[in-house]
Parts: structure tokens; C-alpha cells; sequence
């Protein structure tokens, strides 16, 4: 499983997707509002994520 902050990442970056449909800036600066450090949490997927199973 992956570490709950990067949980918590992956829900607000599907939230914040009900209200901009793309990652646009507008998107990331929204995005960034809610989880400030969310790069580390985008970079722990780029590493492990192929390492999760549903």
C-alpha cells in the first residue's frame, strides 16, 4: 500500500479534477492549495507506483 499521504494526494487530485477537467495551471495551483507538497507525493508514484496492486 502506498504511504497514506500519497493516498490522501491521489484522492485531492481526483477532487480537484470535478472542477478542472485537465492539468492545466489553474488545476495545479488548486491542487497545490490543498497538498502543498504534492510533487513529492507525484514523484513517490513516478518511482513505486507500478509497485501497487488494487
Amino acid at each position: 500500500m502506498a504511504p497514506l499521504p500519497v493516498v490522501d494526494y491521489v484522492i485531492v487530485h481526483e477532487l480537484v479534477h470535478l472542477d478542472e477537467k485537465n492539468h492545466s495551471k489553474t488545476f495545479w495551483n488548486k491542487a497545490k492549495m490543498l497538498i502543498t507538497d504534492y510533487k513529492k507525493h507525484q514523484e513517490w508514484l513516478k518511482r513505486n507506483g507500478h509497485l501497487l496492486r488494487l
